[in-house]
Protein backbone atom coordinates (compact mmCIF):
# COMPACT_ATOMS: atom_id res chain seq x y z
CA UNK A 1 0.00 0.00 0.00
CA UNK A 2 1.69 3.27 -0.73
CA UNK A 3 1.63 6.37 1.16
CA UNK A 4 2.27 10.45 0.46
CA UNK A 5 5.80 9.79 1.65
CA UNK A 6 5.98 6.71 -1.01
CA UNK A 7 4.70 8.85 -4.09
CA UNK A 8 6.65 12.15 -2.67
CA UNK A 9 9.98 9.75 -2.68
CA UNK A 10 9.28 8.33 -5.91
CA UNK A 11 8.44 12.48 -7.45
CA UNK A 12 12.05 12.55 -5.61
CA UNK A 13 14.13 9.52 -7.57
CA UNK A 14 12.84 11.21 -11.28
CA UNK A 15 13.61 14.68 -10.84
CA UNK A 16 17.22 13.16 -9.56
CA UNK A 17 17.67 10.97 -12.64
CA UNK A 18 16.54 14.04 -15.37
CA UNK A 19 19.04 16.79 -12.94
CA UNK A 20 21.81 13.99 -13.51
CA UNK A 21 21.29 13.61 -17.42
CA UNK A 22 20.80 10.09 -18.16
CA UNK A 23 17.21 10.70 -19.30
CA UNK A 24 18.85 12.71 -22.53
CA UNK A 25 17.68 10.81 -25.76
CA UNK A 26 21.28 9.18 -27.36
CA UNK A 27 19.59 8.13 -30.13
CA UNK A 28 21.65 4.68 -31.24
CA UNK A 29 23.27 4.41 -27.81
CA UNK A 30 23.13 2.33 -24.52
CA UNK A 31 21.23 4.01 -21.11
CA UNK A 32 19.93 2.49 -18.65
CA UNK A 33 16.42 2.85 -19.45
CA UNK A 34 14.87 5.74 -16.98
CA UNK A 35 11.54 3.23 -15.51
CA UNK A 36 14.02 0.24 -14.82
CA UNK A 37 16.36 2.81 -13.06
CA UNK A 38 13.69 4.80 -10.97
CA UNK A 39 12.01 1.67 -10.05
CA UNK A 40 15.02 -0.20 -8.69
CA UNK A 41 15.76 2.89 -6.76
CA UNK A 42 12.26 3.35 -5.35
CA UNK A 43 12.56 -0.24 -3.94
CA UNK A 44 15.97 0.18 -2.31
CA UNK A 45 17.79 3.44 -2.06
CA UNK A 46 21.06 2.28 -1.13
CA UNK A 47 23.01 2.47 -4.47
CA UNK A 48 25.44 -0.50 -2.84
CA UNK A 49 22.89 -2.93 -2.84
CA UNK A 50 22.51 -2.39 -7.04
CA UNK A 51 23.95 -4.65 -9.61
CA UNK A 52 25.29 -7.70 -6.97
CA UNK A 53 26.49 -10.50 -8.75
CA UNK A 54 24.71 -13.46 -7.48
CA UNK A 55 24.81 -17.36 -9.01
CA UNK A 56 26.82 -16.74 -11.93
CA UNK A 57 24.12 -13.23 -13.01
CA UNK A 58 23.85 -10.17 -12.05
CA UNK A 59 20.84 -9.20 -9.69
CA UNK A 60 19.66 -6.02 -9.59
CA UNK A 61 19.53 -5.53 -6.05
CA UNK A 62 20.37 -7.51 -3.60
CA UNK A 63 20.30 -7.55 0.52
CA UNK A 64 20.77 -9.52 3.12
CA UNK A 65 19.96 -12.73 0.90
CA UNK A 66 16.90 -11.42 -0.54
CA UNK A 67 16.62 -10.23 -4.36
CA UNK A 68 14.69 -7.37 -6.33
CA UNK A 69 14.60 -7.63 -10.30
CA UNK A 70 12.95 -4.88 -12.12
CA UNK A 71 11.78 -6.40 -15.07
CA UNK A 72 10.30 -3.85 -17.50
CA UNK A 73 9.92 -6.17 -20.65
CA UNK A 74 8.83 -9.75 -20.86
CA UNK A 75 9.37 -12.52 -18.20
CA UNK A 76 10.73 -15.06 -21.06
CA UNK A 77 14.40 -14.05 -20.43
CA UNK A 78 14.58 -14.73 -16.91
CA UNK A 79 13.86 -18.55 -16.33
CA UNK A 80 17.28 -19.96 -16.46
CA UNK A 81 18.25 -16.80 -13.33
CA UNK A 82 15.44 -17.16 -11.61
CA UNK A 83 15.89 -21.14 -11.66
CA UNK A 84 19.63 -20.62 -10.53
CA UNK A 85 17.78 -18.33 -7.68
CA UNK A 86 15.75 -21.04 -6.59
CA UNK A 87 18.30 -23.58 -6.11
CA UNK A 88 20.23 -21.49 -4.21
CA UNK A 89 20.97 -21.63 -0.59
CA UNK A 90 22.50 -17.79 -0.47
CA UNK A 91 19.45 -16.56 -1.89
CA UNK A 92 16.61 -16.20 0.74
CA UNK A 93 13.70 -14.71 -1.69
CA UNK A 94 13.59 -13.46 -5.11
CA UNK A 95 10.56 -10.49 -6.26
CA UNK A 96 10.09 -9.72 -9.93
CA UNK A 97 8.57 -5.96 -9.78
CA UNK A 98 6.35 -5.82 -13.08
CA UNK A 99 5.43 -2.22 -13.96
CA UNK A 100 1.99 -2.17 -15.27
CA UNK A 101 1.46 1.29 -17.54
CA UNK A 102 -1.75 2.32 -16.38
CA UNK A 103 -1.79 5.93 -17.60
CA UNK A 104 -0.05 6.64 -20.69
CA UNK A 105 1.19 9.68 -22.86
CA UNK A 106 3.30 9.30 -26.17
CA UNK A 107 5.75 11.65 -27.83
CA UNK A 108 7.60 11.69 -30.85
CA UNK A 109 11.02 12.83 -31.34
CA UNK A 110 12.68 13.99 -35.00
CA UNK A 111 15.61 12.78 -35.13
CA UNK A 112 16.67 15.48 -37.65
CA UNK A 113 16.64 18.19 -34.79
CA UNK A 114 15.76 16.85 -31.63
CA UNK A 115 12.24 18.66 -31.53
CA UNK A 116 9.49 16.55 -29.72
CA UNK A 117 5.88 16.38 -30.46
CA UNK A 118 2.51 14.46 -29.50
CA UNK A 119 1.52 13.76 -25.77
CA UNK A 120 -1.55 11.71 -27.35
CA UNK A 121 -2.71 9.51 -24.46
CA UNK A 122 -2.02 6.04 -25.66
CA UNK A 123 -4.08 2.76 -24.15
CA UNK A 124 -3.03 1.50 -21.00
CA UNK A 125 -2.31 -1.57 -19.87
CA UNK A 126 -3.86 -4.22 -17.34
CA UNK A 127 -2.31 -6.32 -14.59
CA UNK A 128 -4.08 -9.50 -16.61
CA UNK A 129 -1.23 -8.48 -19.24
CA UNK A 130 1.27 -9.37 -16.64
CA UNK A 131 -0.88 -12.80 -15.99
CA UNK A 132 -0.04 -13.98 -19.43
CA UNK A 133 3.71 -12.79 -18.95
CA UNK A 134 3.94 -15.56 -15.84
CA UNK A 135 3.43 -17.98 -18.24
CA UNK A 136 7.24 -18.24 -18.68
CA UNK A 137 7.80 -18.55 -15.34
CA UNK A 138 5.05 -20.78 -13.80
CA UNK A 139 6.62 -22.89 -12.66
CA UNK A 140 8.33 -20.89 -9.71
CA UNK A 141 5.56 -19.54 -8.37
CA UNK A 142 5.00 -22.42 -6.01
CA UNK A 143 8.48 -22.51 -4.91
CA UNK A 144 8.19 -20.39 -2.13
CA UNK A 145 11.12 -17.95 -2.20
CA UNK A 146 8.82 -15.84 -5.42
CA UNK A 147 6.91 -12.68 -4.67
CA UNK A 148 5.61 -10.55 -8.01
CA UNK A 149 4.81 -6.95 -7.23
CA UNK A 150 2.80 -4.93 -9.72
CA UNK A 151 3.68 -1.49 -9.75
CA UNK A 152 1.04 0.67 -11.57
CA UNK A 153 2.55 4.03 -13.21
CA UNK A 154 1.58 6.85 -14.75
CA UNK A 155 4.47 7.06 -17.69
CA UNK A 156 5.27 9.67 -20.57
CA UNK A 157 6.36 7.10 -23.52
CA UNK A 158 9.32 8.60 -26.10
CA UNK A 159 9.30 7.08 -30.03
CA UNK A 160 11.86 8.36 -32.71
CA UNK A 161 10.60 9.19 -35.48
CA UNK A 162 12.41 6.91 -37.87
CA UNK A 163 10.02 4.55 -38.81
CA UNK A 164 9.07 3.18 -42.75
CA UNK A 165 5.82 4.74 -43.24
CA UNK A 166 4.84 8.00 -44.51
CA UNK A 167 4.78 9.62 -40.69
CA UNK A 168 7.95 7.54 -39.65
CA UNK A 169 5.32 6.57 -36.76
CA UNK A 170 5.19 2.34 -38.25
CA UNK A 171 7.85 0.37 -37.02
CA UNK A 172 9.69 3.48 -35.05
CA UNK A 173 12.27 2.95 -32.52
CA UNK A 174 10.82 3.06 -28.86
CA UNK A 175 13.41 5.36 -26.94
CA UNK A 176 12.55 5.34 -23.76
CA UNK A 177 9.46 5.04 -21.11
CA UNK A 178 9.61 7.92 -17.93
CA UNK A 179 7.30 7.65 -15.09
CA UNK A 180 5.56 10.93 -13.78
CA UNK A 181 3.77 9.11 -10.92
CA UNK A 182 3.44 5.66 -9.19
CA UNK A 183 -0.39 4.77 -8.70
CA UNK A 184 -0.21 1.40 -6.86
CA UNK A 185 2.03 -1.11 -5.63
CA UNK A 186 0.49 -5.09 -4.82
CA UNK A 187 2.33 -7.90 -3.76
CA UNK A 188 1.36 -11.85 -4.59
CA UNK A 189 2.99 -14.11 -2.77
CA UNK A 190 1.91 -17.47 -4.28
CA UNK A 191 -0.48 -19.21 -6.07
CA UNK A 192 -3.17 -18.30 -4.16
CA UNK A 193 -2.89 -14.37 -4.13
CA UNK A 194 -3.24 -15.47 -8.31
CA UNK A 195 -6.90 -15.37 -7.71
CA UNK A 196 -6.68 -11.60 -7.89
CA UNK A 197 -6.78 -11.94 -11.67
CA UNK A 198 -9.69 -13.94 -12.36
CA UNK A 199 -12.32 -11.05 -13.35
CA UNK A 200 -14.79 -9.80 -10.03
CA UNK A 201 -17.40 -10.22 -12.99
CA UNK A 202 -17.44 -13.65 -14.12
CA UNK A 203 -20.08 -16.14 -12.65
CA UNK A 204 -18.42 -18.76 -10.71
CA UNK A 205 -18.65 -20.86 -13.88
CA UNK A 206 -17.22 -19.38 -17.20
CA UNK A 207 -16.01 -20.19 -20.81
CA UNK A 208 -13.03 -19.30 -22.54
CA UNK A 209 -15.13 -16.14 -24.39
CA UNK A 210 -16.56 -15.05 -21.07
CA UNK A 211 -12.59 -14.17 -19.50
CA UNK A 212 -11.74 -12.93 -23.05
CA UNK A 213 -14.31 -9.95 -22.49
CA UNK A 214 -13.68 -9.66 -18.78
CA UNK A 215 -10.15 -9.64 -19.26
CA UNK A 216 -9.67 -7.69 -22.54
CA UNK A 217 -7.19 -10.81 -23.45
CA UNK A 218 -7.37 -12.80 -26.94
CA UNK A 219 -5.05 -15.07 -28.78
CA UNK A 220 -2.15 -16.46 -27.14
CA UNK A 221 -2.29 -13.78 -24.77
CA UNK A 222 -5.43 -15.29 -23.65
CA UNK A 223 -4.39 -19.12 -24.05
CA UNK A 224 -1.31 -18.18 -21.35
CA UNK A 225 -3.27 -16.31 -18.63
CA UNK A 226 -5.64 -19.42 -18.99
CA UNK A 227 -3.20 -21.34 -18.86
CA UNK A 228 -1.12 -19.96 -15.11
CA UNK A 229 -4.85 -19.81 -13.54
CA UNK A 230 -5.37 -23.59 -14.09
CA UNK A 231 -1.74 -24.75 -13.30
CA UNK A 232 -1.67 -23.09 -10.08
CA UNK A 233 -5.04 -23.96 -9.07
CA UNK A 234 -6.64 -21.34 -9.17
CA UNK A 235 -9.67 -22.40 -12.04
CA UNK A 236 -10.28 -25.93 -13.61
CA UNK A 237 -11.74 -27.25 -16.50
CA UNK A 238 -14.93 -28.98 -15.90
CA UNK A 239 -16.62 -29.62 -18.39
CA UNK A 240 -17.22 -28.70 -22.58
CA UNK A 241 -20.64 -27.49 -23.68
CA UNK A 242 -20.49 -28.11 -27.59
CA UNK A 243 -17.13 -26.95 -28.61
CA UNK A 244 -16.80 -24.09 -25.31
CA UNK A 245 -14.79 -25.16 -22.07
CA UNK A 246 -16.60 -24.48 -19.38
CA UNK A 247 -13.81 -23.14 -16.38
CA UNK A 248 -14.97 -22.86 -12.72
CA UNK A 249 -13.41 -20.89 -9.71
CA UNK A 250 -11.42 -23.05 -7.16
CA UNK A 251 -9.80 -20.10 -5.18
Amino acid sequence: MLNESDKIAFASIVREFAADGHSRFGIGTYKEKTLHYVLKKFFEQDISYHEVKCCGFVADVMKDGNITEIQTASLSGMRDKLAAYAESSQVKSFRIVFPIAACRRIFWIDPANGEISGGRTARSATKYSFLSELIYISEFLKCGKLMLTIAEVALDEYRCLNGWSRDRKKGAEKLDRVPVDILSVTDYAGPTDLSDFVPESLPDRFTRNDFSKAASLKGRRLWAALKVLEENGVIAKTESEGRAHIYEKIL
